[in-house]
């Protein structure tokens, strides 16, 4: 990993007594130990991108002891697909994110008929793409959502490339 904070000194030797800084976070706050990355849904961490607009209920607990422990990179895989905020309230009724990527099962968008199938399908992309640029092995996604829960389109995709996925009520 690139430390941000690297100069051509950090070969040299630290002068006698002296202590050696800790490696910075390249995604956090402050200069800390470095913690892994892990991705999270945006809307967890309250950021009103539902598909309705409205601020959900910030998980303040969980996301207290999620940052002693990881760097969170927030994601949304609709807005990451091309989806506006507000939007349609599609949903996974009888199938999964499995059927969608194998078996051809559409998302189809209830209050318009359109088939946005190729939105969710090109997030869990982007989301993927994150993970394997921030180095992000594990997920904590928004269970009952069509793209990140995990049975999810997101969810399922960040599965098959080897990521734990934590489905967060």
């Amino acid at each position: 990993m690139i430390n941000p904070n690297e100069d051509e000194t950090k070969d040299r030797p630290l002068p006698e007594g002296s202590v050696s800084k800790p490696e910075c976070q390249f995604f956090g706050s402050g200069c800390r130990p470095y913690c892994p990355p892990v991705l999270i849904s945006a809307c967890l961490l309250g950021i009103p991108c539902r598909w309705h607009e409205r601020r959900p209920e910030k998980r303040v607990r969980l996301m207290e002891s999620l940052k002693k422990r990881y760097v969170l990179v927030p994601i949304c895989p609709e807005q990451l697909g091309g989806m506006p905020t507000p939007r349609t309230s599609e949903t996974l009724s009888g199938g999964s994110g499995a059927e969608v990527l194998d078996d051809g099962l559409r998302i189809i968008a209830p209050e318009t008929g359109v088939d946005v199938t190729a939105h969710y399908i090109n997030g869990s992309a982007y989301c993927l793409e994150i993970a394997n640029e921030v180095g992000a092995r594990k997920a904590y996604l928004k269970g009952g959502s069509p793209a990140c829960d995990k049975e999810g389109v997101t969810g399922e995709t960040l599965r098959r490339a080897g990521i734990e996925v934590i489905r967060v009520a």
